[in-house]
C-alpha cells in the first residue's frame, strides 16, 4: 500500500480510535512497539531512508501532504550520528561524532558547532535541553527509546501487509497527538511507516513517514567528519536558556 493511500485510508480510522476505549487485543501494542524499539537500540550501525509528507494549515484551510522532505539516516553507536534532510521547508545536515555535534543549513549557508556528551542518547538530550534543537526521526536514533514510551491509550489491530510485507499495526493516543505504526512482524521488528495525528489543532492535520531500511549498508567514520563548504559561514549557536 502506498504511503499516500494509507494516509486516505487512516483518516477514518483516527475517528474509530477518537470514540472507543482503545483496549489491546491478543498481544499488546506496548509490547509489539516495545519489542521494535528494544531491537532498534540493540543495532551498533545501520541506516535508513525516510520520506515525510507532511499535512499544513493555509489561510485557515488544511492541505494535505503540503510538503515533502527526504531524510537520511546513519547510526554508528555509541556516539555516531549523521542526518541529512532535503525538501520544501528545510535542507540541513546534523552530525554527531563522539562529543561535536554540527548542524549545517544549506538553504542559508551557515553552520555551527557545539561540544556535546559523547554518547549518542546523551549528546541528543542535551541539544534539545539546552539549545532546543531537535532532529527527525529521534525515536529511530535513540537506544533506549523503550522506557521513554509515554501514551493514554493504546490498541493493536493485528496484522496487514504493507508494500508486500506483513506488519503489525498499532496505534496510541496521547495528550496532543495520535500515532499509528507499522511494524515488521518476525525476529526483525522495524518501523515501516507511521502517522501522526494531531488531534488538538483544528482539521487534524498529519505527518506520514515511509522508511526504508538499508541492507548491510556501507557506513565509515568519514561519514560523520563535517567539511565546511567553501562559501559556507560559522555562527554561534545560543542556549535556549540565555
Amino acid at each position: 500500500m502506498k504511503i499516500y493511500n494509507k494516509f486516505l485510508c487512516m483518516a477514518g480510522v483516527v475517528f474509530l480510535l477518537a470514540g472507543s476505549s482503545l483496549f489491546a487485543e491478543g498481544q499488546s501494542a506496548k509490547d509489539i512497539l516495545t519489542k521494535s524499539y528494544q531491537y532498534i537500540g540493540s543495532m551498533d550501525k545501520y541506516a535508513f531512508k525516510a520520506v515525510v509528507l507532511e499535512d499544513d494549515i493555509v489561510d485557515g484551510e488544511l492541505v494535505k501532504q503540503k510538503d515533502r522532505h527526504d531524510i537520511s539516516v546513519k547510526v554508528d553507536r555509541p556516539g555516531k550520528v549523521r542526518v541529512d534532510t532535503k525538501g520544501d521547508i528545510r535542507n540541513r545536515s546534523g552530525y554527531l561524532n563522539d562529543g561535536t555535534f554540527t548542524m549545517m543549513d544549506h538553504g542559508f549557508g551557515y553552520y555551527g558547532l557545539m561540544k556535546t556528551p559523547k554518547t549518542i542518547d546523551d549528546a541528543l538530550d542535551f541539544i534539545f535541553d539546552k539549545y532546543g534543537i531537535k532532529a527527525p526521526l529521534l525515536q529511530l536514533i535513540y537506544s533506549d527509546m523503550d522506557k521513554r514510551l509515554k501514551f493514554k491509550k493504546s490498541k493493536n489491530f493485528g496484522t496487514m501487509m504493507v508494500d508486500g510485507t506483513e506488519c503489525d499495526y498499532v496505534a496510541f493516543r496521547g495528550n496532543e497527538a495520535e500515532v499509528h505504526l507499522w511494524i515488521t512482524t518476525g525476529d526483525k521488528p522495524l518501523v515501516k511507516t507511521y502517522t501522526i495525528f494531531y488531534t488538538t489543532v483544528e482539521g487534524r492535520p498529519a505527518l506520514s513517514t515511509s522508511i526504508t531500511w538499508e541492507d548491510n549498508p556501507k557506513i565509515s567514520d568519514n561519514d560523520f567528519i563535517f567539511t565546511a563548504p567553501k562559501d559556507a559561514a560559522e555562527i554561534s549557536v545560543l542556549s535556549t536558556n540565555e
